[in-house]
């Protein structure tokens, strides 16, 4: 039999996850083996397979991700008979987010669209929801066995053997120095577009509880992005950090001895690492030493380590999904577990293996093209701070390392299409709710829409305090005097209650309603999607209650019909 997994991403998690499935079938034997990009397969050779696995992203409210279009459109050809994958035994496990209405769209349609066409499932499709304690984790691997299982009852394979996993990389240690062929300029080493550091000023007082910066990045090249997009910055970690790491794990011995690494047939080799490499390079670079934990690192950490570890030690990894709960809980990062258990002698594969790359992180952007020029992007970016489990202070990092650039200084990045569809409300009065630094897609799209003469601009700002984190408060300002926007200004913590933009909006709520029911306004919501999404939909509710004298029900039906005409669109992280 042969195996063919394929993946449609757009972040990389669905990448990641088809790797973790191909890894977990290693005790099977196939005729031949292959992971690709979906988009890379040749779909019309797609008859002549025998088992193919689907691992599947949702992009925005239910779109597929762009590499997957191409191959969409052949399945749902009408000349396809409904018998022509017949002879193909198939899974699929969707990526998405619960808070999301549709949720995993994407898997489902696939999943029903080769049924139609003849193909055989091996189980029901798995459905992984990245707002689970675990992420997608917690209901991958229970789908893994229960696919394991279905595969052999179906007879698809032989018994399975009891081998020990293998690295999917191999290691060669080499006598010349260590030679990167990278901009020595750049501060960190993902391949997309180069953009030069234009200023990077912080805009909240140096004694405020939040540390916010005001970024300016400017391209060689002229941008093409709209309102609503969005810019994937991967950052890197702290050299000064991965130095302490390195010493506390005790990996100096092979922390700058340079190497060469290759990855077998199943896996495809990050560009960046297809030069030298040292452990040095890979922890500062590419490798999530600080970030958080997952099912699939401590399952790769426990084979690495499990003959060196005592009693105590496999007692406190033997539910292992209760322990990384526990960390995450405890705000433990992936050095943080290291440091607890033997780590001394890991193999440098095993090292890769166990640290998962680092992933882009998207960032809204802040500016129009017809106000800041076709090649500035603005960001407004929150430093994000924490507490651990011992009460040490922590920094994401992402933002920690933003927020050490300098001007004249360059990174690599690549602008992506948001899921604000700003054409579809370009030309109609708009009701814009936005909390934080939430205010940037906002603001993009207010810009937009002054600069093409539009005034039906009705914006509801939350943030705690005026001074401190009013971002934009001048700019905001001037608008309103020239009267191209109606502000509506939430501090929640200028006065002792506490005033959030739902009771902005409710104190408005006739507004509001003559706005939606009689001028077909559209609704753009931005912030933290734990929080305002919810706000913002219960407070809709009783106005639609109290203005359009409705019951519940209705009401609760009235806005999922805003959902699904996209006239209400979240813009939330």
């Amino acid at each position: 039999m042969k195996l063919l997994i394929l993946y449609a991403t757009s972040m990389g998690h669905s990448k990641a996850i088809a790797q973790t499935v191909s890894e977990n079938l290693e005790c099977y034997k196939f005729e031949d083996k292959r992971v690709m990009a979906i988009n890379q397969y040749e779909k019309e050779k797609l008859i002549d397979e025998d088992i193919v696995i689907f691992i599947c992203s949702t992009i925005g409210n239910g779109a597929e991700p762009k590499m997957m279009k191409e191959f969409w459109e052949y399945l749902l050809r009408e000349e396809l008979p409904g018998y022509i994958l017949s002879t193909i035994h198939f899974a699929v496990f969707g990526c998405g987010d619960s808070r999301f209405k549709l949720f995993n769209a994407p898997s489902k349609r696939l999943y029903r669209r080769l049924l139609q066409l003849g193909a055989n499932p091996i189980n029901e499709r798995g459905i992984g929801d990245a707002r689970n304690e675990n992420g997608h984790d917690q209901t991958l691997y229970p789908w893994i066995d229960d696919l394991k299982k279905n595969m052999e009852e179906k007879c698809l394979v032989g018994a399975a053997e009891n081998i020990k996993k293998r690295s999917n990389f191999s290691v060669e240690f080499i006598n010349n120095d260590l030679k990167i062929n990278a901009d020595p300029l750049v501060r960190n080493n993902k391949a997309n577009e180069i953009y030069e550091v234009i200023k990077n000023d912080r805009v909240t007082p140096n004694d405020y509880l939040r540390d916010t910066r005001s970024i300016h990045l400017k391209s060689t090249n002229t941008l093409n992005y709209n309102p609503g997009d969005i810019i994937d910055i991967v950052p890197v970690n702290l050299q000064s950090e991965v130095a302490e790491a390195i010493v506390k794990l005790q990996w100096e011995e092979n922390a700058d001895k340079p190497f060469i690494i290759k990855a077998d047939d199943t896996i495809e080799l990050p560009i960046s690492w297809e030069n030298t490499q040292t452990l040095r390079n890979l922890l500062e670079n590419s490798l999530d030493l600080f970030g958080m934990p997952s099912l699939k690192m401590v399952l790769s950490l426990y084979s690495s380590i499990e003959n060196n570890l005592n009693d105590e030690e496999k007692k406190r990894l033997s539910d292992i999904e209760s322990f990384v709960k526990s960390c995450i809980k405890d705000k433990k990062s992936i050095f943080d577990i290291l440091c607890e258990f033997p780590t001394k002698d890991l193999k440098i594969e095993e090292i890769i293996d166990i640290i998962p790359t680092l992933k882009a992180r998207s960032y809204s952007i802040a500016s129009s093209r017809k106000v800041s020029g076709d090649n500035i992007i603005e960001l407004i970016i929150g430093v994000n701070e924490f507490t651990n489990y011992n009460n040490e202070r922590r920094v994401g990092i992402a933002t920690k390392w933003i927020s050490t650039l300098e001007p004249s200084q360059k990174i690599y990045a690549e602008v992506k299409e948001g899921v604000m569809k700003f054409n579809s409300f370009a030309d109609k009065p708009v009701i814009m709710i936005c909390t934080g630094t939430g205010i940037a897609s906002i603001r993009c799209c207010l810009q937009e829409r002054i600069a093409q003469g539009q005034k039906e601009n009705y914006l509801f700002f939350g943030y705690r305090n005026t001074n401190c984190d009013d971002y934009f408060a001048n700019e905001l300002k001037k608008y309103v005097e020239e009267g191209n926007v109606k502000l509506f200004l939430a501090p929640s913590r200028d006065q002792p209650e506490k005033i959030y933009v739902q009771d902005k909006l409710k104190e408005n709520a006739e507004l509001i309603y003559e706005l939606i029911d009689k001028k077909n306004a559209y609704i753009i919501v931005s912030g933290n999607a734990n929080t305002i999404p919810s706000a913002v939909k219960t407070a809709l509710k009783s106005i639609y209650i109290q203005e359009g004298g409705i019951n519940e029900n209705q009401a609760s039906s009235n806005i999922q019909e805003l959902q699904d005409k996209e006239i209400y669109q979240e813009e939330c992280y």
